[in-house]
């Protein structure tokens, strides 16, 4: 797992998702006043979600249209 700063993985970006989609790199991010975030391909996703039998993970919420209205 590789650890990142939010301001290294800001600069950084298209290559952390880079390595994340073909290498299956898990990247952790730690923001300046927030909590951590992992970066994890979907294939990887996918697969710990399924065998989590945890739908509500892979389930998007009621509603929800994935645009980021209201989020910035």
């Amino acid at each position: 797992m590789l650890n990142f700063s939010y301001e290294e993985a800001l600069q950084n970006f298209p290559h952390l998702l880079d390595n994340v989609a073909t290498d299956h790199q898990v990247i952790t991010v730690q923001g300046a006043n927030h909590e951590s975030v992992v970066l994890i391909a979907k294939d990887d996703f996918d697969s710990l979600s399924g065998s989590l039998q945890a739908p509500s993970l892979a389930a998007s919420p009621p509603g929800a249209d994935n645009n980021l209205d209201g989020w910035l």
